[in-house]
């Protein structure tokens, strides 16, 4: 099948749609146009996609809440494939929480609150969808009803169903991934459900992990640039002894407001860049690779990109 008839033959389907600038659902606000965006919203929808698309070995590229990816002001040759509204859909059975892959983060904190869950209090702040935390091991701070401790997607996790890219479904246990910081063992799989095995609450400890989200909440608002637009944190934070973070490192090298045009290390967390406004890939990718020079100039520390530059 050549490309013009897979994108013919793509058209057909009501869920596929030419040429959508990919800014549209990037949390920095940038990006070009992708040749098709793919957004099913059943498992027969994605697997009439994958095997359609497996028959011209056209590009791929899965995206889910649209944070912590940097994509090319050139868009992407092939398509885009994001979960629709239907694989947003969350449930709990006793106390395993059940979330649809393109479940939004935060509201999944505060429905597990709602059914007397704890532990997914990390989520709460992160604006990203369930299948690229699990991807991604994403993580934050989080709350234990006593004090707030690092937690990532990786901690309750149960267990997914994934799609490869030939839409053959596979059910897979908490053992059948291997999570390490920021990352996991998925690959190219793609996650359409996971599960995480939460703690159960009393009516007065799910005050209690309420009252840690709305801590946590006011934390990030003072302490990271929360309304900009951005794709958060850019660097992981390095294993160095005596090195912080990421962004604490930036910050001791000077590198904090240094802009490249609309493109600006944030004056309040060092670890974002943001736009303030027109800012394009090029410009970000071009400040990212000053910083990460001359952090290792000063310092010898060679930062690792957490976010993806696409």
């Amino acid at each position: 099948m050549s490309v013009s008839s897979w994108i013919s033959s793509l058209l057909t389907l009501p869920f596929a749609v030419a040429n959508e600038p990919l800014a549209r659902h990037t949390t920095m606000r940038l990006g070009g146009p992708a040749v098709m965006w793919i957004e099913p919203q059943t498992e027969a929808e994605l697997v009439s996609f994958l095997e359609l698309n497996q028959k011209v070995g056209a590009p791929l590229y899965v995206l889910g809440g649209g944070s912590n990816v940097i994509p090319t002001d050139e868009g992407w040759s092939g398509a885009v494939l994001h979960l629709g509204k239907g694989f947003e859909q969350s449930r709990v059975e006793e106390r395993v929480l059940i979330a649809g892959g393109g479940a939004f983060l935060p509201k999944l904190t505060h429905f597990a609150l709602e059914n007397q869950l704890g532990n997914f209090e990390w989520a709460c702040g992160i604006p990203g969808s369930v299948g690229g935390s699990v991807w991604g091991n994403a993580g934050a701070r989080g709350f234990n009803g006593q004090g707030f401790e690092g937690r990532d997607a990786a901690t309750d996790f149960a267990g997914c169903i994934a799609f490869d890219r030939r839409g053959v479904r596979h059910e897979l246990h908490k053992d059948d991934v291997d999570f390490s910081y920021r990352r996991s063992s998925l690959g190219e799989l793609i996650v359409t459900e996971a599960r995480f095995t939460l703690k159960p609450l009393s009516a007065n400890g799910t005050l209690k992990h309420k009252e840690g989200v709305r801590q946590l909440l006011e934390v990030r608002r003072k302490t990271q640039p929360a309304n900009a637009a951005s794709a958060g944190c850019i660097w992981k934070n390095p294993k160095v002894e005596g090195c912080v973070s990421a962004g604490a490192l930036v910050e001791q090298c000077g590198l904090k407001g240094q802009n490249c045009g609309p493109a600006r290390v944030s004056e309040v967390h060092a670890n974002f860049i943001v736009n303030t406004g027109g800012a394009n890939g090029a410009q970000v990718r071009e400040l990212a690779q000053y910083v990460e020079e001359e952090v290792e100039d000063q310092t010898g520390i060679k930062l690792e990109r957490e976010a993806r530059f696409w």
